[in-house]
């Protein structure tokens, strides 16, 4: 089979491995974007095309800002917790640690390789917050272990 060239790079969130609050469709929709570029990249790989995927933490953009970040106008009682949430990540627009400059550098340095990752974080934050969804789930896993594995046929 005849053999390709090209590198795809799929931009997730570190909201896709490590949600938070206030964030549950944003988060859920990033986790499908890691999905589907861990297939992808399985999928492709024969043809030798290349896929990353790029998780960022916060970056100093325009993504919180009132022009750009569009909340519910509805308040209900019961989600006061999550608009709280809301309105911390909002109000901490301008201080982002991530400088989208330096991102978009690294994402030109990647697509240029000849071996890029498949998983590539953005941001220390990222990175912080990607280690604490991996211990919790290494615990987790660990402390259900029986129970899990109580589902398979006996011997």
């Amino acid at each position: 089979m005849k053999t390709q060239d090209g590198h795809i790079i799929n931009i997730s969130s570190i909201s896709g491995i490590a949600p938070s609050a206030g964030w549950s469709i944003y988060g859920a929709a990033k986790h499908a974007v890691i999905g589907l570029t861990e297939v992808l990249a399985d999928d492709i790989r024969h043809l030798g095309i290349k896929v990353t995927l790029v998780a960022p933490g916060v970056f100093r953009t325009n993504f919180n800002n009132p022009d750009s970040l569009v909340l519910s106008q509805r308040k209900i009682d019961a989600y006061s917790e999550v608009r709280s949430q809301q309105k911390k990540f909002a109000a901490k627009s301008g201080t982002q640690i991530g400088d989208p400059a330096k991102a978009a550098e690294v994402m030109m340095e990647i697509a240029g390789m000849a071996q890029p990752p498949l998983y590539l974080l953005l941001g220390s934050d990222a990175y912080a917050r990607a280690f604490a969804r991996l211990d919790l789930l290494s615990s987790t896993y660990k402390e259900w272990e029986v129970l899990t594995k109580s589902t398979d046929f006996s011997a």
